[in-house]
């Protein structure tokens, strides 16, 4: 439809400008509210007035992925496409910050990468960590630390290989897998708790392909109230019974699971404060 074609050129267009736009003026970027999704935040204090703020995300639509990728495409580079997702800036996190008064705790307030999934910093075939790396730098935020776990055994040398130095005083990679049981000492959840503060800008990434264990943490974070107001920006490929992506997720699809079960939990997920994403 015309329509919805006018909104996406909007979309892609919007994402376009903001990828060229120094990190410092983002915050000046307008969102059209008939295309993007935002998140308002109200405080108030006594003998103050209101202060809102607004924060944009890209929309809930075109099966959860980039626009373009299931329209026809036959390239895995085209269905594996992280140019529609919206992330948060630099700006944004100090304005939260600001407007919640919220403060760390005898130490300066980190930004936070949780990989679970990580596989290795600069896959050809999977997003790895260097994507998220280079796109929140771009956005003025620096990770300070990032934790990450890969269940599949990997050399050291190729982990470590095209990590860059600067990062690697930052980097902990756990060549095991994700721990369910909440009682063991590496269960992600666990770990989050123990290291990340409110005042903290967390990322927190599932893409595990393994749907018990994926669904296990999720609801770990979901059931755990401090747990899950310390989550900032979400990212899950969710592996649900969708036609056009059943030839790339082929046995990892939950039959149980439709499109329409994936765009209840991010709608779940953002209604809780994340900034949640479909994954790729």
């Amino acid at each position: 439809m015309p329509e919805q074609a006018a909104a996406v050129a909007t979309w892609l267009n919007t994402l376009q400008q903001e990828r060229a736009t120094p990190a410092e003026k983002q915050h000046q970027l307008s969102y059209d509210p008939k295309v993007f999704s935002k998140y308002v935040t109200t405080s108030t204090c006594d003998g103050a007035d209101s202060v809102e703020t607004v924060t944009w995300i890209e929309p809930l639509a075109h099966g959860l992925r980039h626009p373009g990728a299931l329209c026809g495409a036959t390239s895995k580079a085209a269905v594996m496409s992280r140019d529609y997702l919206l992330l948060a800036h630099s700006h944004e996190v100090a304005t939260a910050r600001e407007v919640s008064r919220q403060r760390c705790v005898n130490r300066t307030c980190q930004t936070i990468f949780m990989d679970l999934g990580a596989t290795t910093y600069d896959d050809r075939d999977i997003a790895g960590q260097g994507w998220f790396v280079r796109s929140y730098e771009r956005l003025g935020l620096a990770f300070d630390r990032l934790l990450l776990w890969e269940a599949k055994p990997l050399d050291p040398a190729k982990v470590y290989s095209k990590v860059p130095p600067e990062l690697l005083h930052k980097y902990q990679y756990f060549n095991i897998p994700a721990h369910t049981d909440l009682s063991s000492p590496s269960h992600p959840v666990r770990i989050l708790k123990q290291i990340a503060q409110p005042g903290d800008f967390v990322v927190f990434k599932l893409d595990i392909d393994h749907a018990e264990s994926e669904t296990a943490i999720l609801q770990a974070l979901l059931d755990d109230p401090q747990a899950s107001a310390l989550v900032d920006e979400f990212f899950f490929e969710y592996h649900v019974t969708f036609g056009e992506m059943l030839r790339y997720w082929k046995s990892q699809a939950d039959p149980a699971k439709s499109l329409a079960d994936a765009f209840a939990l991010f709608y779940e997920l953002r209604q809780r404060g994340w900034r949640a994403h479909s994954w790729v």
